[in-house]
C-alpha cells in the first residue's frame, strides 16, 4: 500500500495521512487571569464513525459537536475554555484528531499545536546573599533579588526598612553595600551581666547592643517584671544602638530566684540566664545565653 492509497471507512473515503485538525485561538498572547478559548476542528468524512478530538495537556473539559461545513461536508469541532496562568506561558497545547478505520484496529491520528503567551506580574521574588553567613565590619556584600514575570523584570528598587519607614537605597538587580555597625541586626547580649545580694536586696544589671536599638525585659522565676515597690527596673541608652537595664528586688532570706534578662528588637530576640548568689555569696554570673 503507498501513501497515495486510501482506506475505506465504512463506504467512507479517508487518505492514508488524514489532514491536520484546524486549531484557531481567539489571541495567541493573552493576560494572566483571562479566559482563553481555543478551537479546534477535524473533517469527518464518515458521519457514522467521526474522528476523536482530544487535548494536551487536558486543561479543562471540552465542548465538541458536529458542524455541517458551507461546503456541505461535516466536521467534529471541540472547544477548550480555561483561565491563563503563568503557568501556561511557553506551554504547547496539542489538538489530536483520531480515526478508527473498518480494517479491524487500524487507527489514524493527525495532530495540530501551538504556544501559548501568557503575560504575568513578577512571581517568586527572592533575594540571594553574597558571601552568606557572618561577615566582617567593613567587608562588601552584594545582595541579588530574582523574579519571575513576563514581560521580563526591567527596574529593581531596593528599601531599608526602619520600624515605620521605608526609604529607597538602590536601584537595579544588584544591591553592594558596606556592612557597618549601622547595619541591621539582632540584639547580642554581652557577658558581663551579672548579679550581687546583700542581707535584703538582689541587683542584676545587664547589657544589650543590636539594630534597631532593642527593648529589654526582665523574667523571675519565668513570670516578667514590672516596676513595682518591692522591684525596681531601670535603664540607660549606651548610644544608638546599645541599652544596659538594672533590677533591683527586695528578697526573703534563703530565697535564690531564677532570673533570665531578655532583649528583643525587630529581626529577633536573645536571653541571658543570670545565677543569683546563695546568702554566702556576694557575686553570681551568668549561666548560659540561648537565642529565641
Amino acid at each position: 500500500m503507498t501513501g497515495t492509497e486510501r482506506f475505506i471507512l465504512i463506504g467512507c473515503l479517508l487518505q492514508a495521512s488524514p489532514p491536520k485538525p484546524k486549531l484557531t485561538a481567539e489571541k495567541l498572547e493573552v493576560m494572566e487571569g483571562t479566559s482563553v478559548s481555543l478551537s479546534c476542528s477535524a473533517a469527518a468524512p464518515c458521519p457514522k464513525l467521526l474522528p476523536n478530538l482530544t487535548w494536551t495537556p487536558k486543561l479543562s473539559d471540552s465542548v465538541d459537536q458536529l458542524q455541517e461545513n458551507e461546503d456541505q461536508t461535516k466536521s467534529v469541532s471541540s472547544v477548550l475554555t480555561f483561565t491563563a496562568s503563568h503557568l501556561h506561558h511557553g506551554q504547547k497545547i496539542t489538538c489530536r484528531a483520531l480515526y478508527k478505520l473498518q480494517q479491524g484496529d487500524i487507527q489514524k491520528t493527525s495532530n495540530t499545536s501551538l504556544t501559548l503567551r501568557v503575560l504575568y506580574p513578577p512571581k517568586y521574588t527572592s533575594v540571594s546573599v553574597s558571601p552568606s553567613g557572618s561577615v566582617l565590619e567593613g567587608s562588601s556584600v552584594t545582595l541579588t533579588c530574582s523574579s519571575n514575570a513576563n514581560p521580563p523584570v526591567q527596574n529593581y528598587t531596593w528599601y531599608k526598612v526602619n520600624g515605620r519607614d521605608m526609604n529607597t537605597v538602590g536601584n537595579g538587580k544588584n544591591l553592594v553595600f558596606s556592612v557597618t555597625e549601622s547595619s541591621g541586626n539582632m540584639p547580642q547580649i554581652s557577658d558581663s551581666g551579672s548579679c550581687s545580694r546583700t542581707a535584703a536586696e538582689i541587683s542584676c544589671s545587664c547589657e544589650s547592643r543590636g539594630n534597631p536599638s532593642p527593648s529589654m525585659e526582665w523574667r523571675v522565676s519565668g513570670l516578667r517584671v514590672t516596676n513595682s515597690t518591692d522591684r525596681v527596673i531601670s535603664e540607660e541608652q549606651l548610644g544608638n544602638t546599645g541599652l544596659r537595664s538594672s533590677l533591683t528586688m527586695r528578697h526573703s532570706q534563703g530565697d535564690t530566684p531564677t532570673l533570665l534578662c531578655l532583649s528583643t528588637n525587630t529581626l529577633g530576640s536573645s536571653s541571658l540566664r543570670l545565677l543569683v548568689p546563695s546568702p554566702q555569696q556576694h557575686w553570681g554570673k551568668r549561666v548560659h545565653v540561648s537565642l529565641l
